[in-house]
């Protein structure tokens, strides 16, 4: 019996030790960061800072490699796609998971996909141009009641978080107001500035507009006021239980070894407190949310759960 079961044991020995040298060895080669957004915007900077700043800890660049389109699900196909070694990982958005549920996407966010870290959290606010008669949130609330479906907002899509807190408000006031989707912030922005709609739930892409007196910040619909706008008061201190926020984090294939990902983690949490990043997430009013692997999973969850209740009050939901 001894000699039966001494190969299997030097078997078993080799494989655990050749395992244990790969995982003391990470990384060994360059690491791809698929990017699904469209480069320039604020997900990409703040991914582009973070990781600039976690290479120097794991001694192996990092890349970016875009693949934009289908909010976010070409480039999160394309990760599932990859082996999960720990040399391909994508940022992600609350939209990757709304876009799952309208309409069929090439994976399951929460079964394909295991979290590095939430790194950012981005706020919304409700906008109207400087000239409009509207003062504060209140006004225009009031004008939209009184005068169903005069008033158009437009979002960056038709369930994006901000376009979905703005649904929220409407039955929270029992208001009829227009909404209209464009395809992206920069055209969402253009249709307020030119005129064509009343209001837009803006991210701070357009903090210029805001500071040079075109446009007018009503409230943020974040947990927190917006730093470079420190007296617009929060949905939520206005006394309406709505919120809005944007979180953008790291994730991986589901598969990948719980020390690569750890040693990601940890090198990516570092990294947040490089001046770099600090300062590309203050420029764009970006709050610097840290959530472990574990608390990530549980806020994807709830977020998730949160999701398909608002889309389906929408008649948006698919599966």
């Amino acid at each position: 019996m001894k000699r039966r079961w001494f190969p299997i044991a030097i078997v078993s020995f080799l494989v655990c030790f050749n395992i244990a040298i790969a995982w003391a060895s990470y990384p060994e080669k360059p690491i791809t960061l698929i990017m699904p957004y469209p480069a320039g915007g604020s997900v990409d900077a703040l991914a582009r800072a973070l990781s600039d700043s976690a290479s120097k800890t794991l001694g192996q660049p990092i890349s970016l490699e875009y693949h934009t389109g289908g909010s976010s699900a070409v480039g999160l196909g394309i990760l599932k796609s990859k082996k999960a070694d720990g040399y391909t990982l994508s940022t992600c958005t609350l939209t990757s998971i709304i876009g799952q549920h309208m309409k069929k996407a090439p994976y399951d966010f929460l079964k394909d996909f295991e979290p590095i870290m939430q790194h950012a959290d981005a706020c919304f606010g409700i906008v109207v141009q400087s000239n409009s008669p509207w003062k504060t949130l209140k006004e225009l609330l009031d004008y939209a009641k009184a005068n169903p479906k005069k008033v158009r907002h437009s979002s960056s899509g038709p369930a994006t978080p901000n376009a979905l807190a703005m649904a929220a408000l409407s039955r929270h006031f029992q208001i009829e107001w227009t909404h209209i989707p464009f395809n992206g912030a920069p055209n969402a922005l253009a249709a307020l500035l030119g005129g064509h709609v009343e209001t837009y739930s803006t991210t701070m892409h357009s903090k210029a507009h805001i500071q040079a007196g075109r446009l007018r910040l009503l409230a943020a619909l974040g947990e927190q006021r917006i730093p470079t706008f420190p007296d617009v008061p929060t949905l939520k201190e206005l006394g309406i239980p709505i919120t809005a926020s944007n979180f953008n984090a790291l994730i991986v294939p589901r598969g990948v070894s719980p020390e690569i990902v750890e040693t990601l983690h940890q090198a990516f949490k570092k990294a947040m407190g490089d001046p770099a990043f600090i300062k590309a997430a203050e420029s764009m009013d970006m709050y610097r949310i840290y959530r472990s692997p574990q608390e990530t999973l549980r806020y994807f969850q709830e977020q998730e759960k949160a999701m398909i209740e608002a889309l389906k009050l929408e008649g948006l939901f698919v599966n």
